[in-house]
């Protein structure tokens, strides 16, 4: 009885999990505003880079006695060394952070599509950031500053994060949270 009570209850739980499929995929929080749908050509980027030097520096020492002992016939003798003047260098690595202003030309597009269903493609050498981001959606929530919400899909869900975003005309800027200014800047692509 108990053989049977087991095997129907690992058969129930065999075919539970094998109904246990992902029913619907498909994620698509659309565009949120008309005006960042098609293609754009990224044409500059102001980012920061650590740039790592290396100082040396030398520091005198006065001469001084130092005392010292030895073990002699089981009793420990004390005695004075003198340490001579000297110069002890010493190495500093500096690392600072620089802005750097990146211009890319037309020749090598780097351009990003965003699509009307809220689906987001990258190409370019430079674009490769964009590359696991799949979808998007302008969050309008503050009318005076403009977000993009950049949706990552991962264990089965989608992850968001944000940048600011700003549009003149046809330029199209992303303003990441950096420690010191930094934005993309995209032209619209004919």
């Amino acid at each position: 009885m108990k053989k049977i009570i087991y095997l129907s209850f690992s058969l129930l739980l065999t075919t539970l999990l094998l109904e246990c499929k992902e029913t619907n995929t498909d994620f698509s929080p659309g565009a949120g505003d008309t005006r960042i749908t098609g293609t754009w050509r990224l044409v500059e980027r102001l980012f920061q880079v650590n740039v790592n030097t290396t100082a040396y520096d030398s520091v005198f020492v006065k001469g001084y006695y130092k005392i010292d002992s030895t073990l002699v016939n089981g009793k420990y003798i004390k005695d004075s060394v003198l340490v001579k003047d000297h110069y002890v260098r010493d190495t500093i690595q500096i690392t600072k952070s620089v802005d750097v202003i990146s211009r890319y030309p037309g020749s090598r597009p780097q351009t990003i599509t965003f699509n009307t269903d809220g689906k987001l493609t990258a190409n370019g050498d430079s674009m490769s950031y964009y590359f696991p981001i799949k979808y998007y959606r302008v969050d309008t929530t503050y009318p005076d500053s403009l977000g993009i919400n950049f949706y990552i899909y991962t264990n089965r869900a989608n992850v968001y994060f944000q940048q600011g975003l700003r549009f003149k005309g046809d330029t199209l800027m992303f303003l990441p949270r950096c420690e010191r200014p930094c934005y993309s800047k995209f032209v619209r692509a004919n």
